[in-house]
């Protein structure tokens, strides 16, 4: 059979209607835990680098060897659009459980970085077919913003609470292995979502027309989709350096270098996520109103200057630098939820059901590779450039590279249909109308 190449020919599909309360609640469920495993290596970082004798430098170069996580993270991204995302998500609240665990009980460095990387490939794969599922399930192009938005802010509530629970963990020994213990429990989910959620019915109807069978991991490198593959890769690449560089040292910056409690910059932090959370329901909105392209470049410049606040700040005798390093945290998670939902919503929307997944595996990829280069810069810059914080600084300004690549690589899909945007059937499904269609979330 041949492979994918221009539009694919499938029939189209009834009008999606979205899914009921349980299945809701249990895939907003999972995303609240994908957030709260996920920063799990950068939040207890503190309390990790004593435990294994591990300055600045050391981390940093732990952080990098976590990009080998993303070959993992792009095998679950195939298998999610070969044998099912449901299946695969299951599949990865198993192994992010275990590896959870795992890292729990390690006594040596090789251990529980070995289990670290494990974990954090499960996890990253947990959002990708969570969010396919909800995408796919959407009735319109309002309705995929808002469930783009809304798996986003689970995710950040996720993260809240690791945010609380993490200074008290602290107090007690063996501190950061406790809260990968919590981790570990992310498999109490499987039965929930073998239960309630079902199969996608794109993925069903793909399966069922045959295009799974015929799809490779190379098709989206096939016209029409070679361009917006090339734009958004890179864009995620040249973004994944500065995310790395500012999201994986904020915590660490506050309470070793600029001297903050961890309750202090515990409390900051939840302040920034409420923020963050506001700047969803942002991105949700301006999604439909500017279009994607032009609200992810305007929110991620907005987090490109609150990045440099943040970094190169306080300045000297500035007399509450919490305060300081507090306001560009809330700045940068708002302009980082915006943007992010807007990306992820065209991201999604741009490449059909039996290579939605795969791209999403790409981009792990190269935010995987961004996360390697960003932290051997940051370990080989720190030195020469007098600093931790200067040396972030520099490294995140490929964040306003990556915007101009997305900005001009990447097609708008505001108000378009899966089948238009993503050149899935040559004979365009209409929209459905808002107030006929069942509400997603």
């Amino acid at each position: 059979m041949e492979h994918l190449a221009g539009p694919v020919a499938i029939e189209p599909l009834a009008t999606p209607h979205g899914f009921d309360p349980a299945a809701r609640a249990t895939l907003l469920t999972v995303m609240a835990y994908q957030g709260l495993t996920l920063p799990l290596l950068a939040v207890a970082a503190p309390w990790i680098s004593p435990r294994f004798g591990l300055d600045a430098s050391a981390l940093a170069k732990v952080y990098a060897v976590m990009s080998f996580s993303a070959l993992v993270t792009f095998g679950a991204a195939r298998l999610a659009d070969r044998a099912g995302r449901r299946r695969t998500l299951a599949l990865c609240l198993v192994v992010t459980s275990l590896a959870a665990l795992g890292a729990a009980l390690s006594r040596s460095l090789v251990a529980f970085v070995g289990c670290e990387l494990v974990r954090f490939a499960a996890a990253g794969a947990l959002a990708n077919s969570t969010l396919s599922l909800f995408v796919e399930a959407a009735p319109n192009s309002r309705a995929r913003a808002a469930a783009v938005a809304k798996a986003g802010m689970a995710a950040a509530a996720g993260g809240a609470s690791l945010l609380v629970v993490m200074p008290l963990a602290a107090r007690l020994p063996h501190n950061f292995r406790w809260i990968y213990v919590v981790a570990a429990g992310g498999i109490v989910l499987v039965p929930a979502l073998s239960r309630w959620v079902p199969e996608s019915a794109r993925w069903e109807h793909a399966r069922a027309q045959g295009s799974l069978r015929s799809s490779t991991i190379f098709d989206v490198f096939a016209a029409p989709w070679l361009r917006r593959t090339v734009a958004i890769v890179g864009a995620s690449l040249l973004g994944g350096v500065e995310g790395a560089a500012v999201g994986s040292w904020s915590y660490y910056y506050g309470v070793t270098v600029v001297g903050i409690s961890p309750a202090s910059m515990s409390v900051w932090s939840l302040a920034a996520t409420a923020a963050g959370f506001w700047g969803f329901r942002l991105g949700q909105g301006f999604a439909e109103r500017l279009g994607r392209i032009k609200t992810a470049v305007v929110f991620g410049l907005l987090h490109q200057a609150a990045a440099l606040w943040l970094y190169l700040g306080p300045p000297h005798g500035f007399p509450v630098p919490a305060f300081w390093l507090g306001l560009g945290l809330c700045a940068s998670a708002v302009g980082a939820s915006a943007s992010g939902t807007a990306k992820s919503t065209a991201g999604l929307e741009l490449f059909p059901t039996p290579l939605r997944v795969t791209l999403m595996g790409y981009i792990a990829l190269a935010g995987a590779t961004a996360t390697g280069l960003s932290n051997l810069l940051i370990s080989f810059l720190a030195g020469p450039l007098g600093g931790l914080s200067r040396a972030v600084a520099l490294v995140s300004l490929s964040g306003v590279l990556s915007l101009a690549v997305f900005g001009f690589g990447v097609e708008e899909t505001r108000g378009k249909s899966l089948e238009e945007s993503a050149a899935e059937a040559e004979e365009p499904v209409s929209e459905a109308e808002p107030s006929r269609s069942k509400s997603l979330v």
